[in-house]
């Protein structure tokens, strides 16, 4: 039995769409990284308790950012900057590349564009930067043969 490796990142796709039925990729994201921002601890510790005692409360499903090269006309960027500039949510998958057939594992949740930066030195490409505010649960289907 081989041991288990990890999942490559190429071929992670990262898409939006305004309507959670028409999704547009990204482009061509170079990093990211998905930070939960954890719950909260809900002291229930009684004077009569020898040991502290917590509940959980909501989980906060954090943010997503991304470092990508900027695309003006591309589509999938046009529509972060359009999130950045709405006041509603936005429809958001990360797809992996965990399978050789038509689809990997899709992450899938609703967010807000929160900061939108762009960046450039001498003899490179034009960068820029997300990072999205997760809005409610996430979900995850696995993998389609």
């Amino acid at each position: 039995m081989a041991a288990d490796t990890g999942l490559v990142t190429q071929g992670t796709d990262f898409r939006i769409s305004d309507d959670g039925i028409t999704y547009t990729s990204f482009g061509c994201v170079e990093s990211w990284t998905l930070d939960t921002a954890g719950r909260n601890e809900i002291d229930t510790t009684c004077l009569l308790d020898t040991s502290k005692s917590f509940k959980f409360g909501l989980k906060d499903n954090g943010t997503v950012s991304c470092e990508m090269f900027y695309a003006p006309d591309g589509e999938g960027q046009v529509l972060l900057e359009a999130s950045y500039a709405s006041e509603d949510p936005y429809y958001f998958e990360i797809e992996y590349s965990d399978n050789a057939g038509t689809t990997g594992t899709v992450k899938s949740f609703q967010g807000y564009v929160t900061t939108y930066s762009q960046n450039g030195a001498k003899d490179d490409v034009v960068r820029q930067s997300v990072s999205i505010k997760l809005s409610g649960d996430v979900t995850t289907a696995a993998p389609t043969p």
